[in-house]
């Protein structure tokens, strides 16, 4: 079988290619800005984005999220694609009751945007590349991922970034409430996930999450148990809630299960270790 994966430069889609490859499929990785014009692509796997710094590029954001995804979609051959979409789109479901939301998200929620917020374009590209996607259904289907983690060591993410200052510095300090809570999955698990939806997902939108809100001060006292780092939190530090992310067609329809957050912090922090000693050994050398 042939997989396309569009971003294999990227944390996710290097995780998708590599499983894919560990499967025995056929992998094809084209750069971000090779010509496929009239290629058969077989699966696809959109995985090209913008993330933390989409507020400083705005127009490469619309570009990887929407304008490259367009060419594909109508100059290329493919049996399949899966555009990686993300569960921030959830971010205002809020603002449907004007109250704070509670409960949990499913993929037919409702999802508002400002478009006179600078921060909401993240969410409207994505949105538009779902809608521009499922106009080829029921070959195209949307994944909506939660917050990835995995050896991602440079990364942004909350998690990431605990393990980073615990074990380079043995001090923490956060600027936002213990209680803040978000839903986290793994890489491998994303990536089975993606690699099965392509070929047996039968819904148009996919929610791709553990399922789990844990919070901030759950983290920390774990990574605190494997690192001894003292933890601080800034005085008048926000409290960050996201929706519980509702994962029961993923359940239902692909019967997957996936890693916790308490066997995943125990993995990135060995594998974090083994980054800093490699690094150690290349400067010794």
């Amino acid at each position: 079988m042939k997989y396309t994966i569009l971003g294999a430069r990227g944390f996710i889609g290097s995780h998708v290619a590599a499983m894919a490859q560990s499967m025995g499929h056929d992998v094809y990785t084209p750069d971000r800005n090779e010509d496929l014009r009239g290629l058969d692509l077989g699966h696809v796997v959109y995985s090209i984005g913008v993330t933390a710094d989409f507020r400083t590029r705005p127009y490469d954001t619309v570009t990887a999220h929407v304008t490259r995804l367009q060419q594909i979609l109508t100059e290329s051959r493919f049996e399949s694609l899966v555009y990686l979409s993300s569960t921030r789109v959830y971010a205002r479901s809020g603002l449907v009751t004007g109250q704070p939301f509670s409960g949990s998200v499913q993929e037919s929620s409702v999802t508002p945007v400002l478009s006179d917020d600078p921060g909401d374009l993240y969410n409207l590209t994505k949105l538009l590349g779902e809608s521009i996607a499922l106009l080829s259904w029921p070959r195209a289907k949307i994944a909506r991922l939660s917050n990835v983690l995995g050896p991602d060591f440079k990364s942004d993410n909350f998690v990431i970034s605990v393990v980073r200052d615990s074990l380079q510095q043995g001090r923490v300090v956060l600027k936002s409430a213990l209680t803040s809570a978000k839903d986290y999955i793994f890489v491998d698990d994303v990536a089975r996930a993606i690699l099965m939806l392509s070929t047996n997902g039968r819904r148009r939108i996919y929610n791709v999450a553990s399922g789990v809100n844990t919070t901030h001060g759950a983290i920390v006292r774990l990574v605190q148990e494997l690192t001894e780092a003292e933890f601080f939190v800034e005085d008048g530090s926000p409290e960050v809630l996201f929706p519980r992310i509702d994962t029961s067609a993923l359940v239902t329809d692909l019967d997957l299960t996936f890693q916790t957050v308490e066997t995943m912090i125990p993995r990135l922090v060995g594998d974090f270790r083994s980054f800093l000693s490699r690094q150690d050994l290349e400067t010794a050398q």
